[in-house]
């Protein structure tokens, strides 16, 4: 009995320290209350007996999603990849990968979606692209205005079989040199994933005005918002300082 009194004394005297959540003044955003459903479209419904899930499927499934009360669905990249980091290796930022559909596909899951009042999220990825984008390729050759597209640094110098030497020692988060040499151009790139996904030099405003074009060409098909990708590693040290622990591949900026 005196277990139980001092147990019920405990209770009342912290519930005093604790302030009980109160209702917010204004009102919460969509994103704040409503539940997000994540679909990776690749292993969601297959529409068309391909065997990779696409955005018909998506569409053909949106009333189970009402079924359960969900307020937006959040889809995993499906911009144009050559897929070497299932899609988060793109190609295109203001097109679909083939696999998963085409533009016309892609409005009418918008329109389906806002038909049941869902909003729409999508997966965007701003730190680098595909090594197949137009503009590392151009950029590879200097052409302008690409030339400082990506994050380009020369080779600290050459060993004794005439080999570049990395700039510094960050490695990638897949684990080896996070720098790629290119013949072509004699420099080394960043790569802070995958060697195919370069990352895009956001020191120059150029590729930040490409990256909001493609945006709103998104918020114009009816995209409500955007989860962003990688967000750590879109800036690097400038002074391309190496690394004290070599463990953290999380530590480049």
């Amino acid at each position: 009995m005196l277990r139980i009194l001092l147990f019920l004394v405990l209770v009342i005297s912290t519930s005093e320290c604790i302030k009980i959540p109160q209702k917010p003044s204004t009102p919460l955003a969509w994103w704040q209350e409503g539940i997000i459903y994540q679909i990776y479209p690749r292993s969601h419904m297959d529409s068309n007996g391909d065997g990779i899930g696409d955005l018909v499927g998506i569409e053909n499934k949106l009333d189970h999603f009402v079924d359960i009360g969900v307020g937006a669905v959040w889809i995993s990249p499906i911009y144009k990849s050559p897929m070497k980091d299932f899609g988060y290796d793109i190609s295109n930022f203001t097109d679909i990968e083939p696999i998963f559909g085409n533009m016309s596909t892609f409005k009418s899951l918008s329109d389906a979606l806002k038909a049941r009042g869902i909003k729409l999220v999508m997966d965007f990825v701003p730190n680098h692209s595909s090594d197949e984008h137009p503009w590392f390729q151009l950029s590879v050759n200097r052409v302008e205005p690409y030339t400082d597209y990506y994050v380009w640094k020369d080779a600290k110098g050459f060993d004794e079989n005439g080999q570049p030497i990395v700039p510094n020692n960050w490695i990638s988060v897949f684990g080896g040199s996070a720098w790629e040499w290119r013949e072509e151009r004699q420099q080394f790139y960043l790569h802070q994933f995958v060697v195919e996904q370069p990352d895009l030099n956001y020191e120059n405003p150029k590729v930040m005005i490409q990256m909001l074009a493609a945006v709103k060409f998104w918020l114009d098909m009816g995209v409500d918002g955007l989860r962003v990708d990688a967000v750590p590693h879109m800036f690097e040290d400038p002074e391309l300082r190496d690394r004290k622990k070599l463990f953290n591949k999380f530590n480049n900026i």
